[in-house]
């Protein structure tokens, strides 16, 4: 056992690529547990994207781009070419016959069965991924794949599997089937990947990253901490509909990733959601009540404080966070709109990177329909935040779907009066410190902006509350010693309790 402690951290379109809550999250974590080393397992859009974060001494990336790569080894750090070229002979072999009879067993449990899948089906796919991952490390998966025979099995399974599933629906086309084969010869590229031999596996949400973990887990009894921010199933749920035309490739979709989530519970040694809000959606998706140990997200006091003197001299209303459908800002707008008829000088201001270029241009379109050109500000993404919500007068959040947001306890305790939405651990975090909404009903929303913006007191006491709260609550320093324990815990270096033990801690905070 080393003297230094070592984590395989996962992530997926998120750190250190893109800035996010769960990137923030990541760069604490790396950064403020130096004694640590993390090997940085990262699944990525494509090879070309640029970092957003630098990366402590204590971090070595492991990369994994799902496009832009023609073949898998291009961008794989773990192995040299000429094993590459090896691998590519042995797909056309013989041998990879093999591959078959793991391949169908994947299909299914995975197609179908996907999130319905027991107990004794999770920890059968748990099995299978190990096998895959195993065949993958000694055979090309893309010559694996679509060979004739994998094709013909791939076809005639989740022709029948739909079949079963869908009975009165249309059958797939071969356009359909081969969409499907594709977007699954990318996801399984995190099969590929020679893992490190490390004391703790740790991935950053139950989805295609966690698989390697998945495999660590089964492969070599390596303990396994799973860290939900969003409820990954929901969320992929509401976006595929937007992102995927064909109906079938969805089905197909919807399958897999119900799977991929339900064997992240099954097989994870501790399941710590960011609030108790996703707690329950994770005992409702076959997550052990006994697993689970909610660990808050914390902030640095030191970096986030209350400025009086940096509040803008206009009434301003700040909102921070991605641009993108889940945050919500095109009813934010509209709320605002409504906000401007009744105090003429307001003015908003977005922060946050663009993340999908068709809902900015609607935002951007709906600031021109109201002719709120000069009052309405995309200010981009910050690497300060801190001063964000220091200038505002009245902080929103506006999100249809949430865990438990930095935008907001970097905001509380920045002082800052708060309206936002009532979805995910938001209630938890704000308590009887802020205004909460319903997601989506801009009236409400503009009613409490309004409100804020108009009471002085009221105002100003809601700021102090949240700071209160969160100091109590959500300080950094907290977090921190959560992930150290349960590291050195899982990793048998501080007596690791038995999973009987182990009482789950789901309950939120007190209001007050």
């Amino acid at each position: 056992m080393s003297a230094r402690l070592s984590v395989l951290l996962s992530t997926e379109g998120t750190y250190p690529f893109h800035k996010g809550g769960v990137s923030t999250w990541c760069d604490a974590l790396t950064w403020k547990l130096p004694d640590i080393d993390f090997t940085l397992l990262a699944v990525m859009m494509h090879p070309y994207m640029a970092q957003e974060y630098p990366l402590a001494p204590n971090v070595r990336l492991l990369p994994i781009p799902l496009w832009g790569t023609e073949h898998p080894a291009e961008f794989d750090p773990t192995s040299r070419f000429s094993e590459y070229l090896e691998r590519r002979w042995r797909a056309r072999s013989s041998d990879a016959r093999g591959f078959l009879e793991s391949f169908e067993r994947f299909l299914t449990c995975a197609i179908g069965r996907g999130l319905d899948a027991s107990r004794e089906e999770r920890d059968g796919l748990a099995d299978t991924l190990v096998e895959l991952h195993e065949f993958f490390l000694d055979h090309d998966v893309r010559r694996t794949l679509f060979r004739r025979d994998s094709w013909e099995l791939f076809d005639a399974r989740l022709r029948a599997l739909h079949a079963q599933d869908a009975p009165s629906a249309a059958a797939p086309s071969a356009a359909d089937i081969a969409e499907a084969l594709r977007l699954l010869y990318r996801l399984m590229l995190v099969l590929t990947v020679r893992l490190p031999q490390v004391d703790v596996v740790h991935s950053a949400a139950a989805a295609f990253c966690g698989l390697p973990c998945v495999v660590a887990r089964k492969m070599r009894g390596t303990p396994y901490l799973l860290t939900e921010h969003g409820i990954y199933v929901r969320e992929q749920y509401l976006n595929l509909r937007r992102t995927i035309r064909s109906r079938f490739v969805r089905w197909f979709m919807y399958r897999l990733i119900g799977a991929v989530t339900a064997v992240n519970y099954h097989t994870a040694d501790q399941v710590s959601p960011v609030c108790a809000y996703n707690a329950r959606w994770e005992t409702w998706a076959g997550a052990a009540a006994d697993r689970i140990r909610v660990i808050y997200n914390g902030v640095d006091p030191e970096r986030f404080h209350p400025v009086p003197e940096a509040r803008a001299s206009s009434p301003t209303i700040v909102n921070v966070g991605l641009i993108y459908p889940l945050k919500g800002q095109l009813a934010l707008i509209e709320a605002f709109a409504l906000v401007r008829k009744r105090i003429p000088d307001a003015r908003l201001v977005l922060y946050g990177s663009v993340n999908d270029e068709q809902y900015f241009a609607q935002c951007r379109h709906l600031v021109q329909a109201f002719g709120l050109e000069q009052a309405v500000t995309f200010a981009g993404a910050t690497s300060e935040p801190w001063q964000a919500y220091q200038q505002a007068t009245v902080v929103a959040m506006s999100s249809v779907s949430e865990a438990f947001p930095y935008a907001v306890i970097e905001a509380m305790l920045c002082g800052a009066a708060i309206a936002a939405t009532d979805t995910g651990g938001v209630s938890e975090a704000l308590g009887n410190a802020g205004i909460l909404v319903p997601p989506g009903d801009e009236r409400e929303m503009a009613n409490a902006l309004f409100r804020l913006l108009r009471e002085d007191d009221t105002r100003a006491a809601l700021g102090r509350r949240a700071r209160e709260r969160a100091l109590r609550h959500f300080a950094q320093s907290s977090f921190l010693q959560e992930y150290r324990s349960s590291y050195t815990a899982l990793s048998g270096r501080s007596g690791r309790p038995a999973a009987g033990d182990r009482l789950p801690d789901i309950r939120p905070p007190s209001a007050a």
